[in-house]
């Protein structure tokens, strides 16, 4: 398991948010469109959908994969390429690992879940490539505290 919920995952993983350009968005449509780096994404929203507002905005991209490759130092540029509705394919640099998330950099940050085993040797500063499954989640971080779900529970626990 990832997250113990929407809240607690942007609480944990915001630091690693992308700077994306957000689009107008259909109204009971549970997919975000974005552009993050030179690629256009599908995100299934999981902040709601009155959080995220066209234009630029702060989101954690959250693929999840069942394998990451390890690939030889300079063998390859980082590069996001999505491959269908919010389905891509990254090669990046690892900056942290952490349990089973993996954050890369592959033009843009990715928090990416890991639900197979992680490979040997996996440390920071290596070179991977992974294909990841649909849906890619979005986390939209709102700005002044809010992103930390702090207001959001505070609210729900009032109406409990």
């Amino acid at each position: 398991m990832f997250e113990d919920s929407p809240e607690a995952f942007v609480s944990r993983w915001q630091r690693h948010a992308a700077d994306v350009e957000l689009f107008p968005h259909r109204e009971g449509s549970p997919l975000l469109e974005c552009r993050a780096g030179d690629a256009i994404l599908q995100l299934f929203e999981r902040t709601g959908p009155y959080l995220s507002r066209p234009g630029r905005q702060r989101t954690i991209l959250h693929p999840v994969t069942t394998e990451l490759e390890l690939l030889p130092d300079g063998s390859a540029a980082p590069e996001l390429t999505t491959t269908g509705i919010s389905s891509l394919i990254a090669t990046g640099t690892v900056v942290t690992v952490e349990g089973d998330v993996v954050v890369i950099d592959a033009g843009v940050p990715l928090v990416v879940g890991v639900a197979g085993e992680l490979p040997a040797g996996l440390v920071p500063g290596r070179l991977v490539r992974f294909v990841g499954a649909a849906p890619v989640h979005g986390f939209v971080v709102t700005g002044h505290g809010a992103g930390n779900g702090a207001a959001r529970r505070s609210h729900a626990d009032d109406t409990i």
